[in-house]
């Protein structure tokens, strides 16, 4: 191998520009292959910390509380208070006229009456029949009235106001025959008739 390697070798010996030449090309190449190999080794240092991935600072959905959206369409549900105040009184609710003091002084009369008309009983059944209706004061007026001239009519309808107040009142109340007035008085928190006539008609209650 020497014949064709020899030639080569012994051109730059033949001057010594030609050495210096060859030296100074060798030189060159050693020290562009030193660059190349400093750059590689600089890319493969720094390439390391390019590819790290910088951590993201969003927030995972999952992280976030989620708030329910409000169902506009749902219907609000009902407590039935409202449908039963509407409904007016129903068997439950107390009826608004039972603490009305003109129906319990207009009820007051008209059981008076139905105890009064009572021709067919005796003094004594008749009186006793009185005693719950009647205050004392007219219990002791009818002492000595024979039941049998009282008249046989019974109640045919609701009394009809004349004059109340929060004492005392008048009522004509409807029979089968006449209307019979009775006068009641608030005695202990009760209604009693204070004293009893008939009449014609009944009058119309003042301001009616």
């Amino acid at each position: 191998m020497w014949h064709l390697f020899g030639p080569i070798v012994r051109w730059p010996l033949h001057s010594p520009g030609r050495l210096l030449g060859v030296i100074a090309m060798a030189v060159a190449a050693v020290l562009a292959l030193g660059a190349i190999n400093d750059r590689g080794s600089t890319s493969d240092a720094v390439s390391p910390e390019a590819s790290t991935s910088t951590p993201s600072t969003t927030r995972s959905p999952s992280n976030e509380p989620s708030t329910p959206s409000p169902d506009r369409t749902a219907a609000p549900q009902s407590t039935g208070k409202a449908s039963s105040t509407s409904a007016g009184t129903d068997a439950f609710s107390e009826d608004p006229a039972a603490n009305s003091a003109i129906v319990a002084a207009q009820d007051a009369a008209a059981e008076f009456v139905a105890a009064w008309a009572r021709p067919d009983l005796d003094p004594a059944t008749w009186q006793s029949g009185l005693t719950p209706h009647a205050t004392p004061e007219l219990r002791q007026a009818l002492a000595d009235t024979d039941p049998a001239n009282v008249p046989a009519v019974t109640v045919s309808g609701q009394p009809v106001q004349v004059a109340i107040n929060a004492e005392a009142g008048v009522f004509d109340v409807p029979t089968t025959g006449r209307f019979v007035r009775v006068f009641v008085e608030l005695v202990d928190g009760i209604w009693l008739a204070s004293d009893v006539q008939s009449t014609a008609a009944p009058e119309v209650a003042a301001g009616g």
